[in-house]
């Protein structure tokens, strides 16, 4: 299996009771770790899940880079409020 983080991109939640995903998606990316960072959020992006096949690092930012990388193990699905416009980019 390829090394590959994808993501999704979601509008807030409907109840803040019940944090859940809310369907369908605003748009998904599939990203090479260590590749390019993905393509801007959308403006109606408020929450991204991220799933990665392989334990890496991303960067959440206007511009991502190295300097600011977050853990993120492999194997499970993780959410994250993001502004629109942002990007996420995987590094190994």
């Amino acid at each position: 299996m390829a090394s590959e983080l994808t993501v999704l991109e979601l509008v807030a939640p409907r109840d803040s009771n019940a944090p859940v995903r809310s369907m369908p998606t605003v748009a998904r990316q599939v990203l090479s770790i260590d590749g390019a960072a993905s393509s801007a959020f959308a403006g109606k992006t408020a929450i991204i899940s991220v799933y990665t096949t392989t334990g890496c690092y991303i960067d959440i930012a206007a511009a991502p880079s190295s300097g600011n990388k977050f853990p993120l193990p492999a194997g499970s699905w993780h959410d994250f409020s993001v502004l629109p416009g942002h990007k996420v980019r995987a590094y190994s």
